[in-house]
């Protein structure tokens, strides 16, 4: 009997209460809980184009390789653009392909989802910037939450060492966040295209780098191409930067330069 999958995960916020970083709760996972991996056996991740690049240099692997071998992608309803998931029902088997027998085999590496669960997010653009809402979500299997263990969200977030990925997500998330607000526009099939070969595609987008508009928008934001073709990480910032200039028109200002 097959299994339905899940629904998908909203990148926004959600309407219950949600927890301040002083929120306190009780949560403890580990090998010796009779639920321990079962979380990991129907999971609704969204992998961030950060999450991609860290999951891959692990691996090994392009990230065409990564993204055929692992994920599914689907259009997110409001922004009209794709995300991409880990895809849990592959041919070879049902639940997350990282899961082994012993656990997860990327921990190190683990998507910023995986890091934070039992807490989940939510986000809302301002005129201020991207506001974040955390909730917990409290599984009916889960045991981890009789755990001895008291944390709060500040606390649970620096020891899943959740800031290095938050901020490595922040850029793609506010363009998904922007272009939601415009709302469904229909399906534009060649754009979807083009946002995900540039997200989610580094080794694709930087075969690209030395066409004239791309190498416009390196040069107004004072990028040498010679770091973009090396640097993995910031190429993935510049991404975001041409994302935006790409969807909306327009150019991030530079940040100052030191002198």
């Amino acid at each position: 009997m097959t299994r339905e999958k899940p629904a998908a995960v909203s990148l926004y916020k959600q309407m219950d209460q949600g927890l301040s970083l002083d929120s306190r709760f009780q949560f403890h996972c580990h090998a010796g809980r009779p639920c321990f991996n079962r979380c990991c056996r129907t999971p609704t991740i969204i992998l961030s184009p950060y999450d991609l690049l860290r999951l891959k240099q692990f691996l090994g692997l392009t990230s065409r390789e990564f993204l055929e071998r692992y994920t599914r992608r689907e259009i997110e309803e409001w922004s009209n653009l794709p995300l991409i998931f880990i895809d849990p029902y592959r041919p070879e088997g049902e639940g997350c392909p990282f899961l082994g027998a012993e656990g997860c085999t990327v921990y190190a590496h683990r998507p910023a989802a995986c890091r934070l669960f039992p807490i989940t997010m939510g986000s809302q653009l301002t005129e201020q910037g991207t506001v974040d809402y955390y909730f917990c979500r409290q599984l009916d299997y889960c045991r981890g939450f009789a755990g001895d263990r008291e944390w709060s969200l500040a606390s649970w977030m620096a020891d899943q060492g959740f800031a290095e990925y938050q901020e490595g997500r922040q850029g793609w998330l506010e363009i998904l966040l922007k272009k939601g607000l415009q709302g469904p526009q229909g399906a534009v099939a060649e754009l979807q295209d083009l946002f995900a070969a540039i997200a989610y595609d580094l080794d694709q987008f930087r075969r690209h780098l030395s066409e004239p508009e791309v190498f416009r928008v390196a040069e107004h934001a004072g990028l040498a191409l010679e770091d973009l073709q090396t640097n993995d990480l910031a190429l993935l910032q510049f991404s975001y930067r041409y994302l935006h200039s790409l969807l909306f028109g327009e150019e991030e200002e530079s940040p100052p330069r030191e002198k």
